[in-house]
């Protein structure tokens, strides 16, 4: 069952930490509200161009590999199976209180943008919303949830399928009873050419029935008729014969909670199984989507249908390359949460405490704050470390004053100009004026 209660995590880490470039190092003199951190690399390293696919010719295991273009053709696009709906990738609440505490506590301005990737980087900080369209709401695909894990799956069957292989031992119990090896014919056995999974032979009355298995649980995402091309006949008398001896070892289901004051049911075979979870079970774990369904980003990414899954991964990757829905979004939470939005350096989007305030001269500050702005103007291109000992050097330490106290004393002025917005602390940029 997958946690309802939302998870977040910075890994003790604050935003500087994970959204500043790595080589950007700075002085530890400065206050802790005013330095830049280090992070780790941008999310997105290339996956590999390969992908393994193990082959068994005539019993021999050999190992090839075909690229992932080979494998696409394959492949019908999600859009093919699952189509008429929206994914939409929403923040954790948790998070956000998290992330407004920590802009408030640094009184720094972030890239909305940044923080949108910073979100999608793990699937614990969002979750999702799968909404139908308007325009498809006649030939949309079917959609059910499965409401023991909360994933999602495109029929019934591969729904039943799922449940039976997960979560079977909360329905059945399960033993295994010796039984005559089966009598017939047979010369050869269908082996899965994907995953080396042995079918049988192909005139056994369970073939049928252990295919359209293999291919509910574990490749859906091909049409029926492409996967079942995939499949090879080997013949080989010991593996023939190692077969008929596992089938002399028979499963037997019966049902946990058998009905009150029926006949306690024996179930054998996957067909049976199905059967029987369907008509009596189904009802209490399936739930059709007709409208909207909100679920954990694990549950799309982990435990839903594979071009479910597919659609999810194209549209995450979508919003990292350019994350502007998300960003709206994210926008108005942070506002919410008394945070002000504005545009600077070529229309980045930041947010942070305060929008820029333009300064004049009949902006009534006193000389020393006047100091503070006339030094920064002076120093707009120079690392931070450097524009918080110029603000030192601004003014003349009192002579009863310690370091400390000379420190804070500035620290405090310059968290005033912050909130009020004549200065502006740019996280990845340092300190900057507000236009005059």
């Amino acid at each position: 069952m997958i946690n309802k209660e939302p998870l977040f995590s910075l890994e003790n880490a604050d935003l500087n930490t994970l959204l500043m470039p790595s080589w950007v190092k700075e002085s530890s003199q400065i206050p802790r509200s005013y330095q830049d951190k280090e992070s780790p690399k941008k999310y997105g390293d290339e996956k590999s161009k390969y992908i393994p696919r193990d082959r068994r010719n005539d019993g021999r295991k050999n190992r090839s590999f075909v690229t992932k273009k080979e494998v696409a053709s394959t492949q019908p696009s999600p859009s093919e199976l699952f189509h008429g709906w929206k994914i939409e990738f929403l923040p954790e609440q948790r998070g956000l209180d998290e992330i407004a505490k920590q802009i408030k506590s640094e009184a720094k301005a972030y890239p909305l943008f940044e923080l949108a990737r910073l979100i999608l980087q793990k699937p614990e900080r969002y979750s999702l919303r799968v909404l139908k369209l308007p325009s498809a709401a006649k030939n949309a695909s079917k959609i059910y949830q499965c409401l023991l894990d909360e994933g999602l799956w495109l029929s019934e069957k591969e729904l039943i399928a799922h449940v039976l292989k997960n979560y079977r031992d909360r329905y059945y119990q399960v033993e295994k009873i010796e039984v005559e090896p089966p009598k017939g014919s047979y010369t050869s056995l269908a082996v899965c050419g994907m995953s080396q999974t042995i079918l049988g032979p192909s005139n056994h009355h369970e073939y049928q029935a252990k295919v359209r298995q293999l291919h509910s649980e574990r490749f859906s995402h091909l049409p029926f008729e492409v996967f079942k091309s995939r499949i090879t006949m080997i013949r080989d008398e010991a593996m023939i014969e190692q077969w008929k001896k596992d089938q002399s070892l028979q499963e037997i289901f019966t049902p946990c909670a058998p009905l009150e004051g029926g006949e306690v049911e024996k179930l054998s075979g996957v067909a049976q199984l199905e059967d029987h979870f369907k008509k009596e079970y189904a009802s209490t774990v399936i739930n059709e989507i007709t409208e909207e369904v909100f679920l954990p980003a694990a549950a799309g990414t982990n435990l839903s249908n594979s071009s479910i899954k597919q659609a999810l991964e194209q549209t995450l990757e979508e919003l990292r390359r350019f994350p502007l829905p998300l960003s709206h979004l994210l926008g108005q939470e942070l506002t919410h949460r008394g945070l002000q939005i504005f545009k600077a350096h070529e229309n980045i989007v930041y947010v942070s405490v305060a929008r820029p305030r333009s300064l004049n001269q009949e902006t009534p500050l006193s000389p020393s704050l006047m100091a503070f702005i006339n030094t920064l103007e002076s120093h707009q291109k120079s690392p931070r470390a450097e524009q918080w000992q110029a603000l030192l050097s601004s003014r003349p330490k009192k002579t009863d004053e310690t370091d400390e106290e000379h420190e804070s004393a500035i620290a405090k002025d310059l968290s005033w100009l912050i909130h009020e917005g004549y200065i502006m602390n740019y996280a990845l940029r340092g300190f900057a004026v507000a236009k005059r």
